[in-house]
């Protein structure tokens, strides 16, 4: 039985030599997958630092562009405006001027010309101009300083328009400021 003994002892010898590679074999597999997903986590840290950064980058640009665009949204409007201010201007000379022969006539019809232009630079704006005479009073456009009996229009017909009212881009501005007919 000692060489049946010696023979057990050998293929025992084995299959621990065996089971210690095969240990050996799954422990370089662990190590090898270990260090293959902490090279995955150094490239998803790397991935998600460098989308930080962009999207700070992309506030920072959209807070610029937006500062920007708050400060110069009305460039177009003013620069439009600027010829009307110079006819402003010189009507103003004109009438300041001694020297200068100019009518009633003409600097009724001058000003009429500046306030086409100014009403023009409105309307290429987006500003209408709400003149409700002899219209039905519209609460939501009109705001009614007064009623005055009058048998010749229908109640809540505008009589007369003490101020004109204004709408930009469809919103109201400034309601138009009527009188209307009982």
């Amino acid at each position: 039985m000692n060489e049946e003994t010696e023979k057990k002892e050998v293929e025992l010898e084995q299959a621990v030599e065996e089971i210690k590679e095969e240990i050996k074999q799954a422990e370089e597999k662990e190590a090898e997958d270990i260090a293959e997903v902490n090279e995955e986590m150094e490239k998803l840290k790397d991935e998600i630092m460098r989308m930080r950064a962009e999207m700070e980058n992309a506030r920072k640009r959209n807070a610029r562009e937006l500062d920007n665009l708050r400060k110069y949204s009305l460039d177009k409007f003013a620069k439009a405006l600027i010829p009307v201010a110079d006819s402003l201007d010189k009507a103003l000379e004109v009438s300041n001027n001694k020297s200068c022969q100019v009518t009633t006539e003409q600097m009724v019809e001058g000003t009429e010309m500046t306030q086409k232009v100014f009403l023009k630079v409105l309307a290429d704006n987006g500003v209408e101009v709400i003149d409700p005479q002899n219209e039905k009073f519209d609460p939501e456009f009109h705001e009614a300083m007064t009623q005055v009996p009058n048998p010749d229009l229908k109640p809540n017909t505008i009589v007369d328009v003490f101020q004109k009212g204004y709408v930009l881009n469809g919103r109201l501005v400034r309601p138009a400021m009527v009188v209307v007919s009982k």
